[in-house]
């Protein structure tokens, strides 16, 4: 996968860390309620829990996920990141990512994000699931 110069390729998080780093944490500092920090994005990749894919725009991290119940899998598109605000790799990566995905057996791409999607994210196939709330107590 990524054989083509315009899309993403696997990247090696160890020879990338020194500008995917810089993205991790403009994302955290973005989104103060994440529960991780730069590195462990780092262990996960390391780890190959998780998937670093380097694109001309940015980064993309993956991981797997599993219904507790029906056990079906997800490819989570963990974490993105684009050098220039704004220019829809999701949107524009999604022809790549599913096409990963389903060849690995994956039953549904995730995007979980904060920021309302925005209409060309529906009218390109993807549909809102659901909102999570939460409040300390």
């Amino acid at each position: 996968m990524g054989e083509k110069l315009d899309e993403p390729y696997l990247g090696d998080i160890r020879q990338e860390w020194h500008w995917v780093k810089q993205g991790v944490e403009e994302i955290l500092e973005e989104q103060k309620d994440l529960p991780f920090i730069a590195e462990d994005v780092y262990a996960e990749c390391a780890n190959k829990t998780a998937q670093l894919w380097v694109a001309p725009e940015g980064f993309v991290v993956t991981t797997s996920c599993s219904d507790e119940y029906s056990e079906a899998k997800t490819l989570l598109i963990w974490l993105a990141w684009a050098r220039v605000k704004g220019q829809d790799c999701v949107v524009k990566y999604t022809p790549f990512f599913s096409k990963l995905a389903k060849d690995a057996g994956f039953i549904m791409l995730e995007v979980r994000t904060p920021i309302p999607a925005p209409k060309r994210w529906l009218d390109s196939g993807w549909r809102f699931d659901h909102s999570v709330y939460v409040r300390n107590i």
